[in-house]
């Protein structure tokens, strides 16, 4: 399997290298709080891999947020009682990851992480739902102030079914393979990761891809005037006969069409781990990167993970 013998190497790679010398200094953050089963996978399958790792998250559900925190007002923190690396704030997914880059990075390390991880999120961020994410609210911030930062997301309840250790696992050979220069990810760019449901597609049968944010999306969210016909008593979400935001599918939504076979909400449906560049600069033109250059150090540095049929970004 391609995943394993990447790993496999790349392990035998960095034994020949001093530990100080592979490792990173990794700050993870989420929308779904600090005790969230997939992002305390992520934090252990780091930490087994030899890297430096805190979590700064919010102490309870903060999705959908997206970039927004509270100003001019208390925002309690703590610290998990049985691992003094996991802290929480009382806030948003920003107000977490401001509290791990302008407090605990510079108590730890002196200065910013090496790279900033949001998620892994319970629920995939693919297309229009990007802009809402507090997952990659998080990650565009941490790029804005100068940190390589990655979004990861699984499917809807991947916190819950007992995939949490496999999809880590997906990750971790992505960080290896971009570990290996300095900075990990171009300036002014991010990754959105989205990682397939292995309740559907067993780990072994995973391909890695490179995949375009599009429009589409599985799930869109909808102001309706009723709600309670979009309950989903499955998931103890029942709602009342009142107004407010729903998800219905992209096809039963207003959005245009959308028939990109490479964007990232089809790929990840397809059983691939999709890989989307994820540009922070909203507009600004200050970066030394274009997108073009960004793309192929991307697809450079990820080539032994790549499908041989990945697609390629350039035309």
């Amino acid at each position: 399997m391609k995943k394993l013998v990447y790993r496999a190497a790349s392990l035998l790679i960095a034994g020949s290298l001093s530990v100080s010398a592979s490792a990173l200094n990794v700050l993870i953050t989420n929308d779904d709080g600090y005790q969230s089963a997939n992002l305390r996978a992520l934090y252990d399958a780091l930490k087994t891999s030899g890297h430096d790792v805190m979590i700064s998250a919010p102490a309870g559900e903060q999705s959908g947020k997206a970039a927004s925190f509270n100003y001019f007002s208390p925002a309690p923190v703590g610290q998990d009682t049985n691992d003094s690396d996991i802290h929480y704030v009382e806030g948003t997914p920003i107000m977490a990851l401001l509290y791990g880059l302008d407090v605990l990075a510079p108590e730890r390390w002196g200065s910013n992480p090496d790279l900033v991880l949001s998620g892994i999120n319970s629920g995939h961020n693919v297309g229009l739902i990007n802009p809402t994410s507090g997952t990659v609210g998080a990650t565009v911030t941490a790029v804005r102030r100068g940190v390589p930062a990655i979004a990861l997301s699984g499917i809807h309840g991947s916190d819950r079914d007992g995939t949490s250790s496999a999809l880590a696992e997906l990750v971790v050979p992505i960080i290896e393979a971009l570990k290996r220069k300095s900075p990990v990810l171009p300036e002014g760019y991010g990754l959105n990761i989205n990682l397939p449901s292995l309740r559907k597609f067993s780990a072994d049968s995973v391909t890695y891809e490179l995949t375009t944010a599009s429009n589409y999306s599985a799930n869109v969210p909808v102001f309706v005037t009723d709600m309670s016909p979009y309950s989903i008593p499955a998931y103890g979400i029942n709602l009342p006969a009142e107004p407010g935001i729903v998800f219905t599918s992209y096809e039963q939504s207003s959005a245009p069409e959308d028939n990109n076979a490479q964007a990232e909400g089809r790929k990840v449906e397809e059983g691939s781990v999709a890989i989307s560049l994820l540009d922070a600069r909203y507009g600004a033109t200050t970066y030394d990167f274009s997108a073009e250059k960004a793309q192929m150090m991307i697809r450079s540095r990820l080539s032994g993970l790549l499908s041989d049929s990945a697609f390629s970004w350039l035309k």
